[in-house]
């Protein structure tokens, strides 16, 4: 009788050659921005190194392969102390440690390029940053989708997607449960960073695997995601390796953030969580100004100023206008199904 890891391993085997090929791609809907998000959209996609870019959380999880990893204790103190890393896809990412500062100085240039002059990098930016890097392996893929097998994702850029991933978590949380600390673009340091972070659960996953790295890695790249300093100019090359025309790729990134905005500002409002407490903000008031925030940095914004009193109409008009930053085909509509899918 087979062992259950021989049989687990032949289940894998079997999912990846007969049920992979068939099953609904993020990255090939049309509506991927609008049905999957970002991260949803890339999480399954494939690295250098063999392993999937969400590992355990990737989504939809009809797409999830569950790949071997050797795990070990976390010996850091927290939340995560005690609790399974794995230290399979933490080898690879702290190899390419360095190659994803450069791809984050990359887009934070970008990113700081647009806001006036000056101003620190507050939690604004830094959900706008970590947004706008899940977007190069999004817009790379979906800007060249001509039909032919999808291409394996970089192992510099799989660590960073990993790295900047928890930036967005941490980002995310603050606005989905209104956190006073995010009800403007004010700046946190990384120790702040981090204790939101452990604090509030964010480096346990659902499974209970626990955030790898060192707690002065992951201090560090928090540290690194705060500076202001001026990109080098070796730095910024990189993008080119990436996306052809950074600047399309980059308001791409903003149309897609802008949209998600919108879309948890609807969603929010209709299961209630559009109350404001007092003189504090709801959390559909944090998306509704998070979204203005976006708007403020597109080269062409105008398209949203036609408003629709049909909430599908006007997440239709974004979701087209990221298929014409894409070169693609627009839409007539949003799937039932999807808009379900999202709200509720």
């Amino acid at each position: 009788m087979p062992s259950p890891d021989l049989g687990k391993m032949a289940l894998r085997e079997l999912i990846k050659t007969t049920l992979w090929p068939v099953l609904p791609k993020p990255w090939n809907s049309p509506d991927m921005e609008f049905h999957y998000g970002l991260w949803q959209g890339v999480s399954a996609l494939y690295s250098e190194s063999g392993r999937q870019l969400g590992e355990e959380n990737t989504r939809p999880f009809a797409l999830n392969h569950h790949i071997p990893a050797e795990t070990i204790a976390c010996r850091y103190d927290g939340s995560r102390a005690g609790r399974s890393i794995n230290l399979s896809a933490l080898r690879t990412a702290m190899k390419n440690f360095d190659a994803a500062l450069s791809i984050t100085q990359a887009v934070k240039d970008h990113h700081v390029s647009r806001k006036q002059s000056g101003e620190p990098i507050g939690l604004w930016d830094l959900y706008i940053i970590s947004r706008a890097s899940i977007a190069l392996i999004a817009y790379s893929l979906r800007s060249h989708n001509d039909g032919q097998p999808v291409a394996t994702v970089s192992d510099a850029l799989t660590s960073q997607f990993q790295f900047i991933s928890g930036v967005f978590m941490i980002c995310r949380d603050m606005m989905e449960n209104a956190r006073g600390l995010i009800f403007s673009n004010q700046q946190l340091c990384a120790q702040e960073l981090y204790h939101y972070a452990d604090q509030n659960g964010l480096f346990v996953s659902f499974n209970g695997m626990a955030c790898a790295g060192s707690t002065r890695k992951v201090l560090e790249f928090l540290e690194f995601c705060n500076r202001n300093e001026a990109c080098p100019p070796t730095a910024s090359s990189c993008l080119h390796e990436i996306v052809a025309t950074p600047e399309d790729w980059f308001e791409y990134a903003l149309a897609t953030i802008e949209l998600d905005c919108f879309v948890e500002q609807e969603r929010l409002s209709r299961v209630g969580q559009n109350m404001s407490r007092g003189n504090e903000k709801s959390a559909a008031d944090i998306y509704r100004d998070v979204g203005r925030y976006v708007r403020s940095l597109m080269l062409a914004p105008d398209y949203i100023a036609q408003h629709h009193s049909v909430f599908e109409d006007d997440a239709l008009l974004r979701q087209n206008r990221i298929l014409e930053i894409l070169g693609q085909k627009r839409i007539r509509k949003l799937p039932a199904r999807h808009v379900a899918s999202r709200l509720y």
